[in-house]
């Protein structure tokens, strides 16, 4: 629940980390009256949802036991009230909520990948992730996986062709973003992407897509 659980935590402007304790604070320097009044100034300025608020972010799975794992998630992050999760296939899965009056509503998908979905190709050198630092150290012969070129199997094609009917039958007004290493992802979708932006999942090189749903079509580009 990543995704959706970090998105609920922005919308309610829950700064990040504030639930959890740091290594820091172990630290001789650590002045715990400075980090006291840190966190009391950023719950102060959370957004609060009354009780009869409906959840604005909606998250799905096809394994219900990671659902599960979701809304614990959730609940210790503090936004268990602000989303909505439900298990079931993509490809069943109708709109949770009618978009026509709001301008529109964004869908984000993540689909398998990497050991699941083999990636296409491996660059030798490079930035590399740097473990626990969060950052990237350049090492010499440390192999990352490139965006491929190739397409991927047949059933997986097959998924994303249904999926990209799935949403233009059922998700007009909404904004689909995907993010994957598999470059020919949107002529297996049949879809214009609006959008193109690359990035790295760790040592993949990816896409992060962006289509623009109309009734039966893709919208145009902007």
């Amino acid at each position: 629940g990543t995704i959706v659980i970090e998105a609920a935590q922005m919308a309610c402007n829950i700064a990040a980390g504030s639930r959890r304790r740091f290594a820091f604070e172990k630290y001789v320097p650590f002045q715990k009256q400075v980090w006291d009044t840190l966190k009391r100034e950023a719950v102060a300025a959370e957004v609060v949802r009354s009780p009869d608020q409906k959840p604005i972010i909606f998250g799905s799975d096809v394994a219900h036991r990671m659902v599960d794992f979701a809304q614990r998630n959730a609940a210790r992050a503090g936004v268990a009230d602000v989303i909505e999760f439900r298990g079931g296939d993509a490809l069943q899965r109708l709109p949770p909520i009618d978009v026509s009056t709001t301008g529109g509503g964004v869908m984000v998908l993540n689909p398998p990948y990497g050991e699941r979905i083999d990636v296409g190709g491996v660059a030798k050198g490079g930035p590399r992730p740097a473990g626990d630092s969060g950052g990237f150290e350049d090492e010499p012969n440390v192999p990352r996986f490139g965006a491929r070129e190739l397409p991927q199997t047949e059933g997986a094609g097959e998924f994303f062709n249904q999926l990209a009917s799935h949403w233009k039958k059922n998700y007009a007004g909404w904004t689909a973003w995907v993010l994957t290493p598999d470059l020919k992802l949107p002529g297996k979708m049949r879809l214009k992407e609006t959008r193109r932006v690359p990035m790295w999942n760790g040592p993949i090189e990816c896409r992060l897509f962006r289509f623009d749903m109309v009734a039966g079509k893709m919208a145009g580009k902007a």
